[in-house]
């Protein structure tokens, strides 16, 4: 799912935008939230740095003037947090540009504000649209990877190196993943993994998500899978699951 984010200190403006999207996303029936509109650019930081694995879209204003940051100062920082998602800046003053060149944010759009905010409205819509489409390109290209952020830094492994995904007992957002002549823990949900990679990783267990291309057997009597001939490398698997990955793994 695209979150999109809002950040406008007119708050008519940010109300219509705000709006607009909401109706429009409705209508086409789009995969995408409009997580937050606001005019606190600190408010944005803090969601963000909650949920840095999420893709966004920012519409900002680039006048913002905030005691802390303007919109240029705004769109800095998300860029120190996630290099490469969509911002587009929200104008009235075009010249802004060249500034915006010069702190190298390299926005997906310029959008200007004006009395016709259809016109408004019709530039949202294909920046929409543009940042959905270059998700999907880059999702086909990232099947092939697990990226994951580590103290405010991105990461990725390729999936081939994957064994399986543990959730950690008592702590379901805590996630151990195991790997060549590696063991690593990441805040994300078995879910939310999931949801990320490609058709060769497998539920076979409520707390384990397994990459089926690196089960070298499965004891069926023991309800086990095991990644490596010495069978030292092994995870469960759920009954109810027994057959079907059964079926998978033939």
């Amino acid at each position: 799912m695209l979150k999109v984010i809002v950040v406008d200190d007119q708050t008519e403006i940010l109300e219509q935008v705000a709006t607009g999207i909401e109706a429009y996303v409705k209508f086409e029936n789009l995969d995408v939230n409009l997580a937050l509109a606001t005019g606190d650019p600190q408010a944005v930081l803090t969601y963000v740095r909650e949920n840095p694995n999420d893709k966004y879209l920012f519409f900002l204003d680039i006048d913002l003037a905030t005691e802390s940051y303007t919109g240029i100062d705004l769109a800095s920082e998300l860029r120190k947090l996630l290099p490469y998602e969509a911002i587009v800046f929200l104008t009235s003053h075009e010249e802004l540009s060249l500034i915006v060149l010069e702190h190298r944010v390299l926005p997906l759009d310029y959008i200007v504000k004006q009395s016709d905010f259809t016109k408004v409205m019709k530039a949202v819509k294909i920046d929409l649209q543009r940042t959905l489409e270059l998700i999907g390109q880059e999702s086909k290209i990232n099947k092939s990877y697990f990226t994951y952020v580590k103290r405010g830094r991105h990461y990725r492994i390729a999936t081939t190196d994957i064994y399986y995904f543990e959730a950690m007992p008592g702590s379901p957002h805590l996630i151990s993943l195991y790997a060549n002549n590696k063991r690593l823990n990441i805040r994300r949900s078995l879910s939310q993994i999931e949801e990320q990679l490609n058709a060769d990783f497998y539920r076979c267990h409520r707390g384990y998500l397994i990459n089926l291309a690196r089960v070298v057997a499965l004891d069926a009597a023991e309800k086990m899978v095991y990644f490596d001939e010495e069978q030292t490398i092994a995870c469960p698997v759920a009954t109810r699951r027994l057959r079907d990955l059964k079926r998978k793994l033939t």
